[in-house]
């Protein structure tokens, strides 16, 4: 019965789901590479038909990094399984086809049609499917478990979002979750969620977070000179790395730069927009605040004279927060639910974030706990907290021993999660 309302609800708006098609492909071209392959015409090079065939599905750009651990010890596991690797995004693409090496082909996820999910499904002909985070998709589960294609999600987490959004149509988690032979969540109390919502307590086991089997060893020194040199740093100056900014972090990022630099004059900010895109617009911010600024991408408009360098490449922010003193990572002031904490963390930094952290929920509550990861509301207290922390050398050394601790505890969560699907795909051969 939920298949039917489901579908009927989806050829109910049709028309404007066509539009946003036409508008994807068309007008932003956001999905002018991608379409084919979300019709479900993905094209494949030529793989062995005669092995098995996983499917691992990365929501976003910071899912692709923490795939690729997982994927690189499926393959130590099962070095005969064929990898193929679907993104939503163009910018997810990239990062999956740059990170993870032991992948044998990569294309675009379905749109949740029914025939764009038959058509996917049937060229791909996986022997399993993982998608990361909680992304359900009715349709594709639908569609797997009636050709006994055994399916799961990994690095799996449940948000206050959705449990929200779950109240309002709690038949369609209940049926999609009944769909799913396999639920590896980050934490308990994701497991205890995803549980909530429907899912077989039998089904769900806790994995940990993936992303911090990906997170860099920190830089060495001489690593982290060659940066500063590249940026034209001086060697002493402090340095704010605010990292993943997004529409409406900017302004706050940088009011409380001008407070900082009114108690530590050398202070020089790195912001790296999580759409590169609006580069000149922060840059028209900037001077309006009388700062100076230039882009990483023009390396004659970096002096070494600047009080911002905007960071308008891509993949290059990870390696930034090693030079930094001190770190922001945004999404977390505006209702996006925050990105990758574990980046700086990862470099022995302390990280600051806002209140809306939905989306890194566990790992920032263990950031709190640890004492590394330290929590503003606003401009205000993100200057007191950048001011705070320079200011206090030993707590920064402390700090840098906390994060290692922090990465340690987390570590070995793709290992894990890869031996739950070799084990599912192992059972459901068996069966065969």
């Amino acid at each position: 019965m939920a298949f039917i309302v489901y579908n009927l609800t989806i050829l109910l708006f049709s028309p404007a789901i066509l539009l946003f098609i036409f508008w994807r492909v068309f007008i932003t071209r956001k999905s002018f590479h991608s379409w084919r392959d979300q019709l479900g015409f993905v094209r494949l090079p030529d793989l062995p038909s005669e092995r098995p065939r996983v499917w691992i599905h990365a929501v976003s750009v910071g899912e692709s990094v923490a795939s690729a651990g997982v994927v690189a010890e499926l393959r130590r596991i099962m070095p005969e399984v064929v990898v193929l690797v679907s993104t939503t995004t163009h910018t997810g693409q990239e990062m999956a086809r740059k990170c993870i090496a032991g992948a044998d082909a990569f294309f675009y996820y379905p749109f949740d049609l029914l025939p764009s999910v038959q058509l996917s499904v049937g060229r791909t002909q996986p022997s399993l499917f993982a998608s990361t985070d909680t992304e359900i998709w009715p349709n594709l589960r639908h569609v797997l478990r009636r050709h006994g294609i055994p399916n799961a999600i990994i690095n799996g987490t449940v948000s206050d979002k959705t449990l929200r959004g779950a109240r309002l149509a709690p038949w369609i988690y209940q049926w999609t979750l009944s769909n799913i032979d396999l639920f590896c969540m980050q934490s308990a109390e994701d497991a205890e969620r995803i549980v909530a919502l429907g899912a077989d307590p039998s089904r769900v086991v806790v994995t940990g977070n993936c992303k911090a089997d990906e997170a860099e060893s920190p830089l060495s020194d001489d690593a982290q000179v060659k940066i500063r040199e590249s940026l034209k740093l001086p060697l002493d100056a402090r340095v704010f790395v605010a990292g993943s900014t997004n529409p409406g972090e900017d302004r706050p990022v940088l009011q409380a730069f001008v407070e900082a630099r009114k108690v530590y004059p050398d202070l020089r900010l790195i912001v790296a927009p999580r759409q590169i895109e609006r580069k000149k617009e922060i840059r028209d911010l900037a001077v309006s605040l009388g700062l100076s600024c230039g882009f990483r991408s023009q390396p004659e408009s970096v002096t070494g004279k600047e009080d911002l360098i905007i960071l308008d490449t891509f993949g290059e922010l990870a390696r930034v927060y090693a030079i930094a003193d001190i770190t922001f990572v945004g999404g977390t002031l505006i209702r996006k639910g925050g990105h990758s904490i574990l980046q700086p963390i990862s470099q022995a930094k302390p990280v600051v974030f806002g209140p809306y952290t939905f989306k890194q929920r566990d790992i920032a509550n263990q950031a709190k706990r640890a004492g590394v990861g330290f929590e503003v509301s606003d401009a205000q207290g993100l200057a007191r907290e950048i001011i705070r922390l320079i200011g206090d050398q030993q707590l920064l050394m402390d700090i840098s021993k906390r994060c290692a601790e922090l990465i340690a505890a987390n570590a070995g969560a793709s290992r894990r999660t890869a031996e739950a699907l070799a084990d599912l795909l192992r059972r459901a051969q068996s069966e065969v």
